[in-house]
């Protein structure tokens, strides 16, 4: 590949929210709302607000079992695709003011946002571009509310450290589909709350690609920004069409990012992604349905979080509350037992000093002792850059992938040996190390 690629691949650097999440690494999802009554995944936007049953609610139980999981936020469905609002909005009466939870006094969004302030949690919302209620849907007013939904979550409830979007987008009451304008949503949240991470359907953070815990061994931050196409008019007005006809990509490709997918001149994005799953293995809600599934085990969350914050992504895992508005023993204390796992795993860190002896190529010193593990960090304020490596010991190879990145976890066979080489053996111009941590 030509220099000029090279460079144009190493523009993009993260900015001060993508960071910020990056350093978060784990968060939580909570689904609740009608759907949790009437055991859907997707509610019809018509079910009676006498449905939403919930008799009493302990926002401060369920800040406090995330953290123990060792979680550093959470994302609230402050509203879902049917339409039914957590908190009391002004703008429709299909929401929690008219259940009979606490006589209409209620606010789900509010309480947890109080109980995630007094233990000093961050706290997000989502909230459904998708109404399957709301009769302006499919016309222009529909962005007008949406847009004062957003202004009521943004300025009502403190600090929103997250807002998540999907790209859901069927038919509403009137049987007309939305056209969403992305624009004008961003530019709210970043009115109210300029800190805020505006998650998947959005410039700072993208899905995976799956809701399996699957990854890419190359995970790349760096994308191509045609993958930024939230509609139609904004990809025909950043890209040309033969562009996209010579090469098509979407979230779930294998190879999204790798230089053999991008075309020389076409402009770069720095773009991490989040990997987000369920506590079961199917569905959101705490529905019949999805209590019928296993809920994951022990090392399938470990697993889940080597591939995702070991490898360059983060990892947003939904638990859903029960009709009782209880987050489940059962997930949650699985889920604190990978933590467990993961401390127990990394307990034995190495004091290290890491040294640059060529231009492609670290040593890693220490006093002699068995390792297993390691850390890796690329320096992201020159873009990530490393798109191969390998470690070696005693002269031997004990490890070897791909993208480095913000984090990668590298897992080897125990070695005694008192030092590490790192090789970069492909890169994108000169690679930037910033840290290696040795474990036993």
């Amino acid at each position: 590949m030509s220099l000029k690629l090279d460079e144009q691949l190493i523009k993009p650097v993260p900015n001060e929210r993508q960071l910020a999440i990056l350093n978060m690494g784990y968060y939580n999802f909570i689904h609740f709302g009608i759907n949790t009554f009437t055991h859907k995944e997707w509610g019809s936007g018509h079910e009676p607000l006498s449905n939403f049953k919930l008799k009493s609610l302990d926002t401060d139980k369920w800040v406090q079992d995330l953290i123990a999981t060792g979680s550093k936020g959470v994302i609230l469905t402050a509203k879902h695709h049917d339409g039914f609002c957590l908190f009391p909005s002004k703008y429709t009466e299909y929401c929690i003011k008219n259940t009979p939870f606490m006589d209409g006094k209620g606010d789900v969004v509010g309480s947890l946002a109080a109980s995630c302030k007094k233990y000093n949690f961050k706290f997000g919302f989502y909230l459904s571009p998708w109404d399957r209620h709301e009769e302006t849907y499919g016309t222009e007013a529909y962005n007008d509310y949406f847009c004062n939904q957003l202004e009521e979550l943004c300025t009502n409830y403190g600090e929103i450290f997250c807002v998540w979007f999907d790209g859901a987008c069927g038919e509403g009451a009137n049987g007309k589909k939305q056209r969403y304008d992305w624009g004008r949503y961003y530019d709210v949240i970043h009115k109210y709350q300029p800190n805020c991470i505006i998650s998947n359907c959005a410039y700072d953070v993208r899905w995976i690609g799956n809701e399996h815990g699957k990854c890419r061994e190359a995970e790349w931050s760096v994308v191509p920004k045609r993958l930024q196409c939230f509609d139609e008019v904004m990809r025909t007005s950043q890209q040309t069409e033969g562009m996209f006809a010579m090469a098509k990509i979407d979230n779930t490709d294998d190879n999204l990012g790798e230089r053999n997918t991008i075309i020389e001149g076409e402009e770069m994005v720095y773009w991490p992604s989040e990997m987000d799953i369920s506590a079961t293995r199917w569905g959101w809600f705490n529905s019949i349905a999805m209590r019928l599934f296993h809920t994951r085990k022990v090392n399938d969350f470990v697993g889940c979080y080597l591939r995702s914050v070991g490898n360059n992504a983060t990892l947003l895992v939904n638990v859903g509350p029960n009709t009782k508005g209880e987050l489940p023993q059962k997930y949650i204390k699985r889920m604190i037992a990978a933590k467990e796992k993961l401390q127990q795993m990394f307990k034995d860190k190495i004091e290290a000093k890491i040294e640059k002896i060529s231009d492609f190529e670290y040593q890693v010193t220490f006093p002699k002792t068995t390792i297993s593990k390691a850390i890796l960090s690329e320096d992201l304020s020159h873009s990530q850059r490393v798109e191969s490596f390998l470690l070696e010991a005693n002269g031997k190879e004990i490890y070897k992938s791909r993208t480095i990145g913000f984090k990668k976890i590298c897992i080897f066979d125990e070695v005694e040996t008192d030092k590490i080489t790192l090789k970069i053996t492909d890169s994108r111009c000169e690679p930037y190390i910033k840290s290696c941590k040795v474990f036993k």
